[in-house]
């Protein structure tokens, strides 16, 4: 009965540490997208945390405005994207940033809000400043 126990902890191990290392051993399968060349990755890298120029519109947001006040300097976002954060996920934990908004301003960047979970506020949190930004 011992033994037996044994033998499946040890299975059952086995197949967790497959898991966590991804199930495979080559470092990249043909089924996985290429990675993104060193120029792509770097300047996706510096349009996150961006700060604006001073003639820029965004250049009025700061950090701790209401959507309310960014609606009226900028206007209506071109799209908003909307998605939890990882502290959303801990257990017991009663704080906010949970989730976070994204308005999208094509041409000029993007506004980062930090979302209440609780009252449903919006405040800004960042802005990323970038002229090539889509709008998507």
């Amino acid at each position: 009965m011992m033994a037996r126990r044994v033998v499946l902890l040890g299975v059952a191990f086995f197949f967790a540490l497959n898991a966590a290392c991804g199930g495979h051993s080559h470092p990249q399968s043909s089924d996985q997208p290429a990675a993104k060349s060193g120029t792509q990755a770097s300047s996706a890298k510096a349009a996150e945390g961006t700060p604006p120029p001073p003639g820029s519109p965004l250049a009025k947001i700061q950090a701790g405005m209401s959507d309310a006040e960014v609606q009226k300097i900028l206007g209506e976002p071109d799209n908003r994207n909307f998605y939890p954060t990882g502290k959303g996920f801990i257990p017991f934990y009663y704080g906010g940033d949970t989730a976070r908004t994204d308005w999208i301003y094509k041409g000029k960047g993007r506004v980062v809000f930090s979302h209440n979970r609780w009252s449903g506020s919006l405040q800004v949190v960042r802005v990323d400043y970038n002229p090539n930004e889509t709008g998507k």
